[in-house]
């Protein structure tokens, strides 16, 4: 099932064609979000096969002095590493640009914005299918923001109990708050 979601829309995101008039809709309800107003610390994603790009915001939380952070890849891990520039990075795992240096301490990182193929309104998301952001994710507490197009999220899709899900999911028309259901554990 997930793997058909995966398929239908990475199909129709390749397609999409208001890509960077989007991208800028979706960093301006990033830019208004209450609950990052104070935050310092930011690991951001390098986009790749038409993602939302949210570099204009990166270099616009450079210049005002905030802690930019982006992924590097191992074979099974994501390695956060500031950056103070852009063109600092080599291309890395999957083609995508990763910075270099040292890593950065993952528990003080205060807002993670990931990307994904498909989210639910429950904040559940299907990424390319390697679980990078779930392991990443689980040790951790940030804030965690989902970031796509409409087109991206939908009503239901399957999830595993490994499964990291999102806080919020920006769309360029929509913030999606999700609410925290009650586990029974």
């Amino acid at each position: 099932m997930k793997d058909r979601i995966r398929k239908k829309i990475l199909e129709k995101r390749q397609t999409h064609q208001n890509h960077a008039a989007d991208s800028a809709k979706v960093i301006q309800q990033i830019e208004n979000l209450e609950a990052i107003q104070n935050k310092n610390v930011f690991l951001f994603y390098y986009p790749h096969k038409n993602e939302v790009d949210l570099r204009p915001l990166i270099e616009k939380l450079l210049y005002h002095g905030k802690t930019v952070l982006l992924p590097k890849t191992t074979e099974d891990t994501i390695i956060p590493i500031q950056i103070t520039s852009l063109n600092d990075l080599k291309k890395g795992k999957f083609s995508i640009p990763e910075p270099e240096g040292k890593p950065f301490p993952k528990e003080k990182i205060q807002v993670v914005f990931i990307p994904g193929v498909a989210f639910d309104k429950n904040g559940n998301r299907i990424g390319y299918g390697k679980g990078y952001y779930d392991r990443f994710l689980q040790d951790i507490n940030p804030l965690k923001i989902g970031v796509a197009y409409d087109f991206q999220v939908l009503d239901h899709i399957p999830a595993e109990k490994h499964d990291q899900r999102v806080d919020y999911i920006i769309t360029p028309t929509k913030i999606h708050k999700i609410k925290e259901e009650k586990k029974d554990d």
